[in-house]
């Protein structure tokens, strides 16, 4: 064999087992022959798993996207729990505003009552002052003497508003001196008192309300 030959055989020999050494080298990951040997690369090499992880800037975006929605989060949240302060205020002044209506509504229900007795109590002072002077002044005042003082006191002023309105004279103080001297002295300094329609109209309604059995007794005081 000549000596060109042996050559190209040795050459190939080595050429052989030096593909044989880097393969081995690259099947244990020492080296990457395809990096060396462009030839062993893929025509479509497949894409680095760090192509599918967000990059740096995609991360700051989204770390910035996620802090705008916290605080939209946030300012809902605040203005859930605004509103909801607003509706227990509204609901409060609601439930005060009830309560107050209902007050005056009893208040109101109160004075018609009070002003309707009062009435009731007018009528009937009117009613014994005509009866007091249609009897006999002695009959009259035996009727009148267990009275509490104001009640006689109204009668008697009724019978002079209506004797002035009729124009005649008033028998009030002749019914007057029939009583006897302390009971007509006392009588007569709280007839010196305001107007009883000025000083004892409520306290005459509520008297009303309590001695409602005495006021169909005719010998007992006008309630």
């Amino acid at each position: 064999m000549s000596d060109r030959k042996i050559a190209i055989l040795l050459m190939l020999t080595i050429l052989f087992f030096s593909g044989v050494f880097v393969f081995v080298l690259d099947m244990m990951g020492i080296i990457q022959a395809a990096d060396y040997l462009t030839f062993l690369r893929p025509k479509n090499p497949p894409v680095s798993s760090d192509m599918e992880l967000p990059s740096e800037v995609e991360k700051v975006s989204f770390q910035k996207w996620e802090e705008k929605l916290i605080e939209k989060e946030e300012k809902l949240v605040s203005m859930e729990e605004k509103i909801k302060e607003k509706t227990d205020s509204l609901d409060q002044k609601e439930k005060e505003i009830k309560e107050f209506m209902n007050s005056m509504q009893k208040e109101k229900e109160k004075l018609y009552m009070i002003t309707k007795d009062w009435e009731d109590r007018k009528k009937k002072i009117e009613d014994m002052a005509g009866k007091v002077t249609s009897m006999p002044p002695e009959k009259a005042r035996e009727m009148m003497e267990n009275w509490r003082d104001f009640d006689i006191i109204e009668v008697l002023r009724q019978i002079d508003r209506t004797a002035e309105e009729e124009g005649m004279a008033s028998i009030s103080p002749y019914l007057l001196t029939l009583f006897n001297p302390k009971r007509r002295a006392e009588i007569t300094r709280k007839m010196l008192l305001p107007p009883l329609e000025q000083e004892m109209p409520l306290k005459s309604a509520v008297n009303e309300s309590e001695e409602k059995e005495e006021e169909n007794q005719v010998e007992e005081p006008i309630q």
